[in-house]
């Protein structure tokens, strides 16, 4: 009992301590309940293993949720993505109270101390990467449904850690997709 309750309370301190950020929007005029089939696009012509991995996520979830994988022109929706890296900065103030010495008379042995609050700032470099997933109607070609994921961008060691993070921001970004033949 004490480890599982141990476990869960791990869970969620580290759960809590994700910077993941993920919102997304919707035409709530659309008719989800038509939507069987749907092929991801992405610009090939910049191909990158992260790309690949995105893709692979994105298809593994929508199929998760009933669709199932199609060529472009027998699609009934399109998920295209885009990512983004910025070089942000976060500047982190400290204050803290320290007592300096204070001598009540001159050359006396009675010393007090004043408390002074003291202030430091500290610069953190550090990159914030951006996913949107588009995803558009066949025929029309509009916009229905949209999400993004901002996050702050960890060095993973291995392929697996960054497959495996890259499905996790996947999972959370179409968590709110109706699943097949379900309303918005």
């Amino acid at each position: 009992m004490i480890r599982r309750l141990t476990l869960c309370l791990f869970l969620a301190l580290i759960m809590g301590c994700s910077t993941l950020k993920v919102s997304n929007d919707y035409n709530p005029k659309y008719d989800f309940k038509k939507l069987r089939s749907f092929v991801v696009l992405y610009n090939t012509k910049i191909e990158s293993l992260n790309q690949e991995r995105i893709a692979k996520a994105l298809t593994h979830e929508l199929e998760l949720k009933g669709y199932s994988a199609a060529p472009k022109d027998k699609a009934d929706f399109y998920v295209v993505f885009h990512t983004n890296v910025t070089k942000k900065t976060q500047i982190v103030q400290d204050y803290r109270t320290i007592g300096v010495p204070f001598s009540g008379y001159r050359h006396a042995y009675w010393h007090s101390y004043t408390p002074v609050t003291v202030s430091t700032s500290r610069a953190y470099n550090y990159k914030e990467g951006k996913l949107v997933v588009d995803i558009l109607d066949g025929k029309t070609k509009k916009i229905f449904w949209t999400a993004t994921a901002k996050d702050r961008l960890e060095s993973y060691k291995t392929p697996e850690e960054r497959r495996d993070y890259i499905k996790t921001v996947a999972e959370k970004l179409l968590k709110s997709f109706p699943a097949k033949g379900k309303p918005a």
